[in-house]
């Protein structure tokens, strides 16, 4: 996946102009004109190749190394496509920079995980400096058609 700077900015304003009663249109034409100008900040391909990124995370402060406005990104699949069996998590600061936040495995939580262990959508970055992500016991999965 790749991230892209500011695309929300203007549809978060039409939503907020548009539950206010406020006419919309001109708005609406402005934002989709501004789509057009999409810049690639960042490949959330770690290292070890995982992809298919799934849960998406705005840091709200900066702790260990969690910076404070920087993209928490976890990949769904492993590097051979297979879904369900993502261990990892990328950190994006907004110049661009990725560096691999977490890497998980079934070895890293306090017991059991029945039908193996791989990243899902769940997560979320707390104002405590806690991040929280899903798992889906899964050891093996179908490969995507």
């Amino acid at each position: 996946m790749l991230i892209q700077q500011k695309l929300w900015r203007p549809w978060v304003a039409v939503g907020l102009a548009a539950s206010a009663g406020l006419a919309v249109a001109p708005t609406l034409a402005n934002a989709a004109t501004s789509l057009k100008n999409v810049s690639v900040v960042a490949s959330t391909v770690p290292a070890n190749g995982d992809i298919n990124p799934y849960g998406v995370a705005l840091a709200p402060v900066s702790t260990g190394d969690l910076v404070a406005g920087d993209v928490l990104v976890s990949n769904f699949n492993d590097s051979s496509n297979l879904q369900g069996t993502g261990t990892t998590i990328v950190e994006v600061s907004p110049s661009g920079d990725v560096t691999l936040f977490a890497h998980l495995t079934r070895h890293d939580v306090p017991g059991a995980c029945p039908g193996g262990f791989g990243l899902t959508t769940a997560l979320v970055a707390l104002k405590s400096g806690w991040v929280v992500v899903g798992s889906l016991p899964r050891a093996t999965g179908p490969r995507p058609r």
